[in-house]
This record gives structure tokens, C-alpha cells and sequence, in this order.
């Protein structure tokens, strides 16, 4: 079994990894460890870490054994890994709001909020998960309000099939202000 968590920046994704690999006694494949323990960063910018993507997409590819479980958690997710092999991609999503509160907390710039919000009112994340594994490879979990561990039942619940699968359920635009609107996508 091989389950993919990812998600915006400050969705809970690593919080939620650890957990849930301990449920499914999994071992984790963080793919932000691995870009910068492995040198796959092409260059750093003032927007962060550029990573090069074919070769991160070929460590990931090399590390995986075929018959064992993982938890692979990273915002990366799909622009590095291939469908194939891939059993479920939990998509976190959270309230925009929230998650400004969160990346303020982590000391983001303005511009980095923004760019991180934005996407996730666009919902980027979910959308570049169905390109790339497929609709029924795809759930998505509001983690809005939720403990990490409510989150993490929810995804295992979802992995096992003891829960449908759902994406596409999430629209944070019908809950944003036109005013909050311009002022996350103003960068």
C-alpha cells in the first residue's frame, strides 16, 4: 500500500502523515526531507527552493520498494511521484482563513501567505492530484477545525473503504468575502 498525503503548506500534512503511518505501520516518505538530504534543490530564489524536479522524481522512484507501505507526505506530490503503485492521494485542504493564521505563525512573508492561500481557495493542490492520479486515486479532507487525529481516522477510514471517497467538495470561494478575495490574491 502506498499512500500519498499532500496539500497546501500548513494544511496538516506531516502532522497527519505520522500519525497515520503509525495506524497503518507504514514508514514515511517525506519528500521535502528527501529534495534537500539528497541535493535535488536546482536553486534557491527569493520565493524559496527551486527543486529540480526529474531528478527528486527518480529518488523517489529508487527508494520505494515495490512490496512495502508507505506514507509519502509532501506539497510536491504531484509533480514528482507517477500514479502507478499509488493506492489513495489524500488531499488536506483547510479554511483560508485559518491557514493565514498558520503561516503567519511560521513567519511566511506576506507575499508567500498570499501565493499559499490563494492556491488553496483555487484549489490547486486537488486539481494537480486528479491530473496526475486520476479521480478514483483521489480524497479529499477538510481539516479545517479537526484534531490530527479525527483527520487521520477519517483518512484510513477512506484508505480501508469504510469511508467514500470525495473531492471536488470543498469550495472556499462560497465562504470568503469579494473584500478578503482581493486582498489574498493581491501579490
Amino acid at each position: 500500500m502506498k499512500l500519498v498525503i499532500t496539500g497546501n503548506p500548513g494544511v496538516g500534512k506531516h502532522t497527519n502523515a505520522k500519525i497515520v503511518a503509525k495506524k497503518l505501520d507504514a514508514e514515511i516518505i517525506d519528500i521535502n526531507k528527501i529534495a534537500i538530504s539528497e541535493d535535488a534543490i536546482a536553486e534557491q530564489t527569493d520565493h524559496g527552493a527551486e527543486v529540480n524536479i526529474k531528478k527528486l522524481t527518480g529518488l523517489l522512484s529508487r527508494k520505494m520498494k515495490k512490496d512495502a507501505d508507505y506514507v509519502i507526505v509532501g506539497h510536491l506530490a504531484p509533480y514528482v511521484l507517477k500514479p502507478e503503485g499509488i493506492g489513495m492521494v489524500a488531499v488536506l485542504r483547510r479554511s483560508p482563513y485559518d491557514l493565514e493564521k498558520t503561516l503567519e505563525q511560521r513567519g511566511y512573508s506576506r507575499q508567500k501567505i498570499n501565493e499559499n492561500v490563494s492556491s488553496e481557495i483555487l484549489g490547486i493542490s486537488l486539481y494537480d492530484s486528479i491530473e496526475t492520479f486520476g479521480k478514483r486515486k483521489v480524497a479529499e479532507f477538510d481539516t479545517t477545525g479537526k484534531k490530527p487525529g479525527q483527520t487521520a481516522d477519517d483518512i484510513v477510514a477512506t484508505l480501508e473503504k469504510k469511508k467514500r471517497r470525495h473531492s471536488g467538495s470543498v469550495d472556499w470561494l462560497a465562504v470568503i468575502s469579494d473584500e478578503d478575495v482581493q486582498r489574498f490574491f493581491n501579490y
